[in-house]
């Protein structure tokens, strides 16, 4: 069994329109779907079937065009924990043209990640996740997050903060509370099992541009995987 993408959500990162999604795209599915991983994905069974589904319903290929072009313009991606997001859809995406808060808001002497919901709840007064896993909610949340980076940064309060994160997030046992006892969604992408396997293969071309972009691609266990190397492969 082996993880594809399922949907890719991004919101424009800037501007007047900061926050407001431009793609939120679902990947038809025509082959057994094993597991959607609905705890990690969000993705339900009738999404990726297009007789059923009720969201727009793209090919692999043109999902991975969408990102090709934004990476080429020189967008930068935001989020959280898009390393193996990456990996799912196997695009390789320039460090510099990544800015992902699960790195930012991270103590290596923790040895510990801290998680979207957490963070979200802490620092923005915020619950997410609390009627299941969207993607669209997470961009907007990771953006916010970004956003409380710099301050702390220009302020120069970043590492008592992280330090302060973590010692509440410790009493928390590094989760949000829940009323009623609600389950907290993880918000990564579960981990690929398949070791030593080749990595990304997406060309190496660059074109100069600027922008920002936030955006959360989720994948889903299915008995299907594009083939060997990049999804631009027919």
């Amino acid at each position: 069994m082996s993880h594809a993408l399922a949907r890719v959500s991004i919101v424009r990162g800037s501007g007047e329109h900061e926050g407001y999604p431009f793609i939120d795209d679902y990947v038809a599915i025509k082959e057994p779907i094993v597991d959607y991983l609905t705890f990690y994905s969000g993705i339900t069974p009738g999404d990726l079937d297009p007789r059923t589904s009720r969201h727009n319903l793209i090919c692999l290929k043109a999902a991975y065009k969408k990102l090709w072009v934004l990476l080429n313009l020189g967008c930068k991606f935001l989020g959280h924990g898009l390393r193996q997001d990456f990996r799912v859809i196997n695009i390789q995406v320039p460090r510099s043209q990544v800015i992902d808060t699960i790195e930012l808001f991270y103590l290596k002497s923790r040895l510990r990640k801290l998680s979207l919901a957490f963070l979200a709840w802490y620092l923005l007064k915020e619950d997410i996740q609390t009627k299941g896993h969207d993607s669209i909610e997470d961009a907007r949340t990771a953006l916010k997050l970004y956003r409380r980076y710099l301050e702390f940064e220009d302020a120069g309060i970043l590492e008592p903060r992280l330090a302060e994160i973590y010692r509440v997030g410790r009493d928390m046992n590094f989760k949000p509370p829940r009323k009623d006892d609600q389950a907290v969604q993880r918000t990564d992408t579960p981990p690929i099992t398949i070791e030593g396997g080749p990595g990304p293969t997406t060309p190496s071309r660059r074109v100069g541009g600027s922008g920002q972009v936030a955006g959360s691609m989720f994948g889903a266990g299915i008995a299907w995987t594009p083939g060997k190397g990049s999804p631009m492969r027919e």
